[in-house]
């Protein structure tokens, strides 16, 4: 008997996907909020297809759990500085979205939500992009959920199979292959981790019979 309703948004990304592959392993009834339609789901799988920026005209379903991984794609330059034309798009879809999405299913009755952040999101940053998901953080702690996971990796290592192949990416991700034996303390965070391994601590961690606030990081996503 299926007990637990799940909401994933975000499934047809790096975490999300992955998400979605960790939740279908639980009794769980899994229901999708996306842009557009996965190409392939389980027959017990809903989907919601819609545009986030006409959310108050969706009939928001009544769930349990809600994961969130979403987030505009920059380019690794534009983690340090985001150009002035993208800045409007990126605060749209990694802090208002969420917020957004975060409201409705709290107002159906979801009692618990998880959130892929950043590592270092921080409201008080000079930096956007860390301000932006330290803001998204701080709006989402206030819907009052029993149970709010942030999820704050560092660049995430995974198959990107409708990316196009870029060779700054395998030259970063060797980069941090070089440099991971020295990343020790406080600087552990910021060692790459794969998305598979961030999926399943957040996934884990919702189904704890726990509440309050949880923030996941290099440790958590290793330990998981």
């Amino acid at each position: 008997m299926i007990n637990t309703k799940v909401l994933i948004v975000g499934a047809s990304g790096l975490v999300g996907s992955e998400i979605l592959k960790c939740v279908q392993k639980l009794n769980q009834e899994i229901i999708l909020l996306s842009r557009n339609p996965l190409s392939s789901i389980e027959e017990s799988t809903k989907e919601l297809i819609t545009s986030f920026d006409n959310l108050n005209q969706v009939d928001f379903p009544s769930v349990d759990h809600v994961y969130i991984a979403i987030g505009k794609k920059l380019e690794p330059t534009e983690l340090l500085f985001i150009p002035e034309s993208k800045r409007d798009e990126f605060v749209q879809t990694d802090c208002n979205y969420v917020v957004n999405i975060s409201k409705k299913a709290s107002e159906k009755g979801a009692k618990s939500i998880a959130v892929v952040s950043a590592v270092g999101a921080n409201i008080s940053s000079n930096n956007l992009y860390l301000k932006t998901k330290g803001n998204m953080e701080n709006q989402v702690k206030e819907i009052g959920y029993k149970k709010v996971v942030f999820a704050q990796p560092s660049h995430l290592l995974g198959e990107r199979p409708k990316e196009k192949f870029r060779i700054d990416i395998p030259l970063i991700e060797l980069g941090g292959k070089i440099f991971d034996p020295f990343m020790q303390g406080p600087l552990s965070d910021l060692r790459f981790i794969s998305a598979k391994k961030v999926a399943h601590a957040m996934v884990k961690k919702m189904n704890e019979d726990s509440e309050g606030l949880s923030i996941l990081k290099y440790k958590d996503f290793i330990d998981g």
